[in-house]
């Protein structure tokens, strides 16, 4: 999550300036031996100095603060849970700990991130191995048929847990979702190392994926870095995955404002670029429309952009996270070919176009558009 490094950034200066406090504070004892005598305005001392911080965090981390509900047609429809409960392999979570994960602990606190956020012990949120593989699955998977599969990756000094409420909404639908981290994220060679393992858990008979996964419907996606790789993987020719499987198949991607690490020049499945409004981090007109968008020539693209949403957005809870009902719409339509959910990319009023949560108008720069192969859909 780039943001993350913003914040750490931000801290910093924070605690500098609160370091320069002290010293102000400590001048003035000094100065007035009674003042170290009276408790009260001792407590007086650690109150100002709390308020104080607490609003220099606050001020500063303010634009990076979503405080919009989300709305539109795909959030009515589909931002709430599936039918599906769900179950994880290789996933714990805890209370984050270590440096970075108090900065996580705060941020969660101010809301810049889903204020529930619980970390895995990944380095440096604890001091398991930093590359961790993820897979969350429907839990009555047994009682299915063969399930289609998102291959997820987050963004930078990200934990995994950052996105559980997107992956615990998408496998709700009925998806088993992989979700890969190493912390920086930027290569395309995690979404190799997830697909690597899927394809191990549906060989395994002691797995619950045991012959379960649907290794022909194939979705990839990511956040700001991951979401680079995810456009980066869909370059390669098909034959260069089907190495680790034959029956390696991927029918679309959804990047969630990708970063500058990949552009659309090479894609071959069916895409979709989600950005941000008032993403900083990776600027929509810039990565999402001409770095990206405008360079898929080789399969159908559509492009997207959220109102109010940050480069965090995606790290929210369901309540703030404008890409939950698009995103659930997408896979519904690539993943198991669902006619109500194709209806907000197909068609000549495609609902995407309708969409008030999504920017919309004919002169508009980063109004919803698709390409000429999607057109013909």
């Amino acid at each position: 999550m780039k943001n993350l490094s913003v914040m750490l950034l931000l801290f910093f200066f924070i605690f500098s300036s609160c370091e320069k406090n002290d010293e102000v504070f400590e001048a003035e004892i000094v100065d007035d031996s009674d003042f170290l005598n009276s408790e009260a305005q001792a407590k007086g001392i650690a109150d100002l100095f709390r308020v104080n911080f607490t609003t220099q965090i606050l001020n500063l981390a303010s634009p990076l603060i979503k405080t919009q509900p989300v709305f539109g047609l795909a959030n009515d429809q589909y931002n709430r849970p599936g039918p599906y409960a769900v179950s994880r392999i290789n996933a714990t979570r805890q209370n984050c700990s270590g440096f970075v994960g108090a900065v996580q602990t705060v941020l969660a606190a101010i809301k810049v991130v889903d204020p529930n956020v619980r970390c895995n012990d990944a380095f440096p949120y604890g001091f398991a191995d930093r590359r961790v593989t993820e897979i969350s699955y429907p839990s009555n998977i047994q009682s299915l048929g063969k399930v289609p599969v998102i291959n997820f990756v987050g963004g930078l000094l990200s934990n995994a847990g950052n996105y559980d409420a997107l992956i615990d909404l998408w496998t709700s639908y009925g998806f088993i979702v992989v979700n890969t981290s190493n912390f920086i994220n930027f290569s395309p060679s995690l979404q190799v190392t997830g697909l690597t393992e899927l394809v191990d858990q549906n060989r395994n008979p002691e797995s619950p994926l045991y012959n379960k996964v649907d290794l022909s419907k194939i979705l990839v996606s990511g956040h700001s870095a991951g979401g680079g790789g995810a456009i980066l993987i869909t370059a390669l020719p098909a034959k260069a995955l089907q190495t680790i499987d034959p029956e390696i198949r991927l029918v679309g991607s959804f990047p969630l404002q990708a970063s500058f690490n990949a552009t659309g020049l090479g894609v071959t499945v069916p895409t979709l670029i989600l950005t941000g409004e008032i993403d900083v981090i990776v600027p929509p007109i810039l990565q999402g429309l001409n770095w990206q968008y405008r360079f898929i020539k080789k399969a159908p693209a559509w492009y997207i952009v959220t109102r109010y949403s940050n480069h965090g957005t995606p790290t929210l809870e369901l309540a703030r996270n404008d890409y939950a009902g698009i995103s659930v719409a997408w896979i519904l339509y690539h993943g198991k070919n669902d006619a109500e959910a194709a209806k907000y990319f197909v068609g000549k009023s495609y609902l995407a176009t309708q969409d008030p949560a999504f920017i919309q108008g004919v002169l508009h720069p980063l109004r919803v558009r698709r390409n000429k192969l999607a057109d013909k859909l």
